[in-house]
C-alpha cells in the first residue's frame, strides 16, 4: 500500500471514530436547534392575565413560555386538557408544565408577576401560526392566531355575509315556546344545590323574570319559556364553594340540548336549526373573546378624556372584530354565528364608553361645585356629537335582540347624560309633557345616528320607559297612563313592539290593586312559613347579602331609624340572605354589630332562588312589604328617614282602610 493510500485510510478511520463519539453523546447535544417565535404576537386573546413570550418548536415538544400578571397571593389554574391547534388543523395535547402543575393552583408571586412553561406534543417546525386553547369553560385562557411578529395569518374574506332580509326578519320574530334540556356530569345533591336560576332580562321592555330550574338527582334538567325571537341565556349555578354560569342559546319552537362538564365547559348535544340555528356560540371561548374588556379600559379611564377614551375604545373594538373574524374562519362559523359574535363585540365596547361616561358623572361633587362648574364639566357628555360611536353599534339591527348584553347597553343609553340632559327632561308625568320628552329623546337619537327617524334602540328606550311607568304608577292614575300609552304606541314601528306594549298595558290593568295574596307556589309557601308570626303587623322584608355593598350600606344607614321604631306596634323588619356567603364568623360579627335585635334569616340558595322568582327580582338589595293579613303590598315601604318612613306607613294604612 503506497503512502497516499495509507493517509486516506487513516483519515477515513478518524472520521468513523469521530462519528462514533458523536453518536455516544447526549440527545440534547445532538438535537437540531429548535425553531422559535422569539417575538410572538397573536390575533386575539380571552385573557389579560397571561401572555406568550416565546414559542419553541423542538423535535420532542412544542414549548410555550408564559408571563403571568395577577394579584399577589391569588391563584390561577391551567387545565391539563389544554391543547394547541396547528395551522394543519391538528390538535396537539399538553404534556406537562415547568414551573406550573397543570390542573393545580399556581399562586402569583409577591411581585404580582410569574413565569412558567407548558410543553405540548411537537408541532411541525414549519408551523406558521396556531391557537392555544385551554378549553370552552368560562374564563378559559385561549389565545388565537399565535405567530411570529409581522407574520400574521391572513383571514379570507367572508364569502356570504349575513344580511337580515325582510323575509328573514319575519322568521326571526316567530314567537313560541323554547325548550332547553341538559345534563350536569358528575352531579350530586351533596354539592349543595338542587336548582338553577335563569335570570331572564327582556331587552325590549327591561323586565326581569327569574325562572327556577329544578335539577333531577341524575343531573338532568328541562325547562320551557316563551320567547319572541332567538335568545342567549345563562343559568346560574351556586353550590357550597363555587358559582358558575351555564350558557345556552334557544330558538322559539325548538329544543336545545347541552352537557355541562365538571370544569364548567358546555357542549351542545343538539343545537337549534334553521336560519337562526347556532351551535358554536358555546365553543372555542368566543363568548370570552367578545366579553367586556373591563381591565383594558379601567387602566386608562383616569388618564383620558371622553373623546380620547371613545376613540381608544373604538380602535380596540376594531382590533377585536378582526380577532372574531379569525375565530369564525378558523372554527367554521356560519354567517349568522359570525354576525352575532361581531354584534356582541360592538355592544361591549359601546358599553365601555357608556360606563366611562356614567362614572365621570357620578364622580362630580354636586354639593361643593357651583352650577356653572357642573354645567361645564357635563357639557361633553350632553353633546350628541360626542356619541357618534353609536353609528358603529347595531342600533338598527334586530339581531342584537338575541344578545344578553343588549339589556345593559339599553339601560346605559336610556339613562346616559345625553338622554337625560336638561334640554330633554321635562319633569312632569302629564301626557303632553311626557310626549314632549319622548320627542326630545328621539330627536337626540336621530341626531347622533344621522338618521331621518329613530333607531330601533331609540324606540326601545321609549318602550322601556312605558314598561317602567305602567309597572310603578298605573294604579295611581289609570286614565293618565292610558293616554301616555297611546302616545308612545306611535313609536312602535314593528308588530313585536306593539304586541309588547299592549301586553304591558293589560298587565298593568290586571294588577290595578294595592295588594295581592301570596301565590300557592313553592316560593309563596316558603314566605308564608317565614312570616306567619308577623300576622297582624306590617312587615318590611330586606333581601340582602354579605357581598353586596349597597345592601350593607342601606342596613347601616337605616339602623338609627330601626332603633327608633323598635317598639312600634305596627311594623316589623325581616332580613333574608343566603347561606354560605363567606366565613360564618364574619357573618355573625356583622349581624351582631348592625342587625342586633332584628329578625335575621338565612335560607339555602335554592330557597333564595324561589323567593327571587316569587318577587321577580334578580339583584339585591330588594325590598318587599306585607300588610297585616300577609298580603304583598305592590308599592311597599322603603328605607328613608324615620319621619318619611312613618309618613309612608300612615299613607299605606289609610289606603288600605279605604278599600
Amino acid at each position: 500500500m503506497n503512502t497516499e493510500m495509507k493517509t486516506t485510510h487513516k483519515a477515513t478511520l478518524w472520521a468513523w471514530l469521530l462519528l462514533a463519539v458523536l453518536c455516544c453523546a447526549s440527545p440534547e447535544a445532538t438535537a437540531r436547534k429548535a425553531r422559535t417565535f422569539s417575538r410572538p404576537a397573536w390575533v386575539g386573546s380571552t385573557t389579560s392575565t397571561i401572555r406568550i413570550t416565546k414559542v419553541e418548536f423542538a423535535d420532542t415538544a412544542t414549548i410555550i413560555s408564559f408571563h403571568e400578571r395577577y394579584k399577589p397571593g391569588w391563584w390561577i389554574q391551567m387545565s391539563k386538557d389544554s391543547w394547541l391547534l396547528g395551522d394543519d388543523n391538528r390538535k396537539y395535547k399538553a404534556l406537562r408544565g415547568e414551573g406550573i402543575v397543570l390542573g393545580e393552583h399556581y399562586v402569583t408571586p409577591p411581585s404580582g408577576e410569574g413565569e412558567f412553561k407548558v410543553l405540548f406534543e411537537p408541532m411541525p417546525r414549519k408551523t406558521r401560526f396556531f391557537d392555544f386553547i385551554e378549553g370552552n369553560m368560562q374564563g378559559a385562557f385561549n389565545i388565537y392566531g399565535v405567530h411570529e411578529e409581522g407574520k400574521a395569518p391572513q383571514v379570507p374574506e367572508e364569502r356570504e355575509p349575513f344580511v337580515m332580509t325582510p323575509e328573514l326578519e319575519r322568521q326571526f320574530f316567530t314567537a313560541d315556546t323554547a325548550c332547553v334540556r341538559g345534563r350536569i356530569e358528575g352531579y350530586s345533591r351533596s354539592q349543595g344545590y338542587s336548582t338553577m336560576l335563569y335570570g331572564r332580562c327582556e331587552p325590549t321592555t327591561g323586565e326581569r323574570v327569574p325562572l327556577v330550574v329544578d335539577i333531577r338527582e341524575d343531573g338532568t334538567f328541562e325547562f320551557r319559556f316563551w320567547a319572541w325571537y332567538p335568545v342567549e341565556g345563562a343559568l346560574l349555578i351556586e353550590g357550597k364553594d363555587f358559582r358558575k354560569w351555564l350558557n345556552f342559546y334557544a330558538v322559539p319552537g325548538q329544543t336545545t340540548e347541552m352537557v355541562m362538564r365538571a370544569d364548567g365547559s358546555v357542549s351542545c348535544a343538539s343545537a337549534p336549526s334553521g336560519p337562526f340555528g347556532r351551535k358554536r356560540s358555546l365553543e372555542h371561548g368566543v363568548s370570552e373573546l367578545c366579553a367586556d374588556p373591563y381591565d383594558e379600559f379601567s387602566a386608562v379611564s383616569d388618564s383620558l378624556g371622553f373623546k380620547d377614551f371613545t376613540e381608544n375604545a373604538m380602535r380596540r373594538m376594531r382590533e377585536r372584530l378582526r380577532a372574531v373574524d379569525y375565530v369564525a374562519w378558523r372554527f367554521g362559523y356560519t354567517p349568522w354565528e359570525r354576525h352575532l359574535a361581531k354584534c356582541q363585540t360592538r355592544l361591549v365596547h359601546g358599553m365601555a364608553v357608556f360606563d366611562y361616561e356614567m362614572n365621570q358623572s357620578f364622580a362630580i361633587d354636586y354639593e361643593k361645585m357651583k352650577w356653572e362648574e357642573i354645567r361645564a364639566k357635563m357639557a361633553p357628555y350632553r353633546d350628541p356629537a360626542n356619541y357618534r360611536f353609536l353609528r358603529e353599534m347595531p342600533c338598527d339591527d334586530v339581531s342584537a335582540l338575541v344578545l344578553r348584553d343588549l339589556d345593559i347597553f339599553l339601560n346605559r343609553y336610556e339613562f346616559s347624560s345625553v338622554m337625560r340632559s336638561p334640554a330633554v327632561l321635562v319633569g312632569s308625568m302629564e301626557p303632553d309633557s311626557v310626549a314632549k320628552e319622548d320627542a326630545a329623546m328621539m330627536a337626540v337619537d336621530t341626531a347622533i345616528l344621522g338618521a331621518d327617524e329613530p333607531s330601533l334602540l331609540g324606540r326601545l328606550v321609549v318602550l322601556r320607559a312605558l314598561s317602567s311607568d305602567l309597572g310603578r304608577h298605573y294604579s295611581e292614575a289609570p286614565s293618565m297612563y292610558d293616554s301616555i300609552y297611546q302616545n308612545r304606541l306611535a313609536y312602535m314601528n314593528r308588530e313585536v313592539l306593539r304586541v309588547q306594549a299592549e301586553r304591558l298595558l293589560e298587565q298593568a290593568r290586571r294588577r290595578n290593586t294595592l295588594t295581592y295574596a301570596l301565590p300557592d307556589t313553592e316560593g309563596g309557601k316558603l314566605l308564608r312559613r317565614l312570616t306567619e308570626k308577623y300576622r297582624g303587623k306590617y312587615v318590611l322584608i330586606d333581601f340582602w347579602g354579605m357581598f353586596c355593598g349597597p345592601c350593607r350600606s342601606g342596613i347601616e344607614r337605616s339602623k338609627p331609624m330601626r332603633e327608633a321604631l323598635r317598639n312600634h306596634s305596627d311594623v316589623d323588619f325581616l332580613f333574608i340572605s343566603t347561606e354560605g356567603e363567606g366565613p360564618e364568623e364574619n357573618y355573625r360579627k356583622y349581624v351582631d354589630e348592625h342587625l342586633s335585635g332584628e329578625d335575621v334569616v338565612q335560607v339555602s340558595r335554592d330557597d333564595f332562588n324561589r323567593l327571587m322568582e316569587l318577587f321577580n327580582f334578580l339583584g339585591i338589595p330588594h325590598y318587599e312589604t306585607l300588610d297585616r293579613m300577609g298580603n304583598v303590598v305592590r308599592s311597599g315601604l322603603r328605607y328613608a328617614s324615620e319621619e318619611q318612613f312613618r309618613l309612608h306607613l300612615e299613607n299605606l294604612k289609610q289606603q288600605l282602610e279605604r278599600r
